[in-house]
């Protein structure tokens, strides 16, 4: 059970590379809470780790393999997090930055298109802040937390 056939090095060096890797495709996906997750993107990332899963571990099924893994899981996540906190640069390259979908009551389709943001999905949040259709809307933007906020003209 703590028996490890792989040395503690490489289950520590394969998550940190998973973990790299992992986060810049899901970071390239676009922004989305999982709140927001379609079906497929639940699909996504269940098979994501499934796969993801033998690579981290290298074939060690130990307990301590086990263990090793998600401490250096957990000490990356808890080391972005903080260091978003402290810079601003670092915050932007992890996080990304706010951005308009709509305009003066005008839709930026490529903006759409460039941050996976379906046309139901942004017609839901015009809806949500109170207009039937984008020409009421001032302005909306997309969060870095994946929500997106809509601005009524006239507001």
């Amino acid at each position: 059970m703590f028996n490890m056939t792989v040395p503690w090095w490489e289950i520590a060096l394969r998550a940190a590379c998973l973990y790299a890797v992992l986060f810049a495709l899901i970071r390239i996906t676009g922004k989305r809470q999982i709140g927001q997750f379609t079906p497929f993107d639940l699909i996504l990332l269940m098979l994501l780790s499934e796969q993801a899963s033998p690579a981290l571990s290298g074939g060690d099924q130990s307990m301590l393999g086990a263990l090793i893994g998600i401490a250096v899981l957990i000490g990356l996540n808890i080391t972005v997090t903080v260091a978003t906190s402290r810079s601003q640069r670092v915050e932007r390259v992890v996080e990304g930055r706010p951005q308009f979908l709509i305009r003066d009551g005008r839709v930026d389709y490529a903006m759409l298109r460039r941050e996976s943001v379906s046309k139901n999905d942004l017609m839901a949040a015009v809806r949500d802040g109170g207009c039937l259709r984008p020409s009421e809307v001032d302005w909306a933007v997309l969060e870095t937390s994946g929500t997106i906020t809509v601005r009524k003209r006239g507001s």
